[in-house]
């Protein structure tokens, strides 16, 4: 037959586990579920986490604790009377006595009161064992975590929203419903106007782009006429230059031929 599971189970844990251990165990397998890799179903590890926190709510208290740890110590199974077995009134009826004929001395009396506080003792005992039996076939059939699903939606809903009326909740979760559609629209919206403007930045920059290589290319060819420009008037100045040194050899060559020719004259008129 297979044990059941118990709530020191669920957390890993056993009984003799003290509060500091239980209040770790809480915390650490919360947070498992919340953002470790438990390889659940978002609403699994929600239904986790909560079995969690009711576990942890039923042992961090001393008294519910013990009624919990009452539930879990198994019944005492009926004894089968074996062949030599006398039964117990037949050993009691011989020593049955007229309640006339005892002499009540202290002694007597004090064992009267003992005997009474045992029995009122036992009657508290049998009523804990009914209670801790039917809180097992709770915990059997799910009744319990059911009640401690409920347990912790009620505390949530009452850490949330307080003493508030079904009306006040459904009113403020209206709102909060409202303010985050508006915040989601809000948000489309300036997604809308953030793509707008990096669209027009990207059509200025273009546009800058195409003006400045525009710039480029007619300083580009500015600079290009003012090369052929200069260069034109340099081969100019170069070509008079030249024409003007063949100008003046020439004018030196006919200067020279006439110096020869007048010396000739004059050697022929001496002659």
């Amino acid at each position: 037959m297979k044990a059941k599971t118990t709530l020191y189970d669920l957390l890993g844990l056993t009984p003799s586990a003290s509060e500091a251990d239980i209040h770790a165990a809480h915390i650490r397998l919360v947070r498992h579920y919340q953002s470790g890799p438990h390889g659940l179903a978002p609403m699994d590890a929600d239904n986790q986490i909560k079995v969690i926190k009711e576990a942890w709510w039923i042992l961090s208290d001393p008294g519910r604790r013990a009624t919990y740890d009452a539930s879990l110590v198994p019944t005492q199974p009926e004894r089968v009377p074996g062949p030599g077995h006398v039964p117990l009134a037949d050993l009691v009826q011989p020593l049955k006595v007229e309640i006339s004929d005892v002499k009540w001395t202290p002694g007597r009396i004090m064992l009267t009161i003992i005997g009474g506080l045992m029995i009122v003792g036992m009657v508290i005992q049998i009523f804990f064992s009914l209670f801790a039996f039917k809180n097992a076939s709770r915990v059997a059939s799910g009744e319990v975590a059911v009640e401690m699903q409920e347990r912790v939606i009620a505390a949530e809903r009452r850490q949330m929203y307080g003493d508030l009326s079904p009306q006040e909740i459904a009113e403020q979760e209206a709102a909060a419903k409202q303010q985050r559609e508006e915040a989601v629209q809000s948000a489309e919206e300036r997604r809308k106007e953030y793509a707008r403007k990096e669209e027009e930045y990207k059509r200025e920059r273009a546009l800058q782009e195409r003006s400045q290589y525009a710039d480029r290319v007619s300083a580009d060819l500015e600079r290009a006429e003012e090369a052929a420009r200069r260069k034109a008037e340099w081969d100019k100045r170069q070509k008079e230059e030249a024409e003007r040194r063949i100008d003046m050899e020439e004018q030196r060559r006919v200067q020279e031929r006439v110096a020869r020719e007048r010396y000739r004259w004059q050697q022929e008129l001496q002659r």
